[in-house]
């Protein structure tokens, strides 16, 4: 699964957003606890269900992180000032 099949579902599971994004699962936790706006929601009990919008979110958390070089405290200060 690749980032242009975002979209194909309605709902995604935590292995295959982090298959999307390139990242492990126990990142997208922390990342959960760490961004106040990524917060996908709770299907069939506690399996995580992300939608588009949070794998955006992911995806844009992982480009300020890891190739403009935010830190964690400027990755929230800049979703926070800019929201879009």
């Amino acid at each position: 699964m690749r980032k242009n099949q975002v979209g194909k579902k309605l709902y995604y599971s935590i292995s295959e957003v982090g298959e999307i994004a390139g990242l492990q699962p126990y990142t997208l936790r922390a990342w959960e606890k760490e961004f106040t706006c990524l917060r996908p929601c709770r299907a069939r009990g506690k399996n995580r269900a992300y939608r588009g919008r949070d794998i955006g979110i992911v995806l844009l958390i992982k480009q300020l992180l890891y190739e403009e070089g935010y830190t964690t405290k400027g990755v929230k200060l800049k979703l926070k000032n800019e929201p879009e």
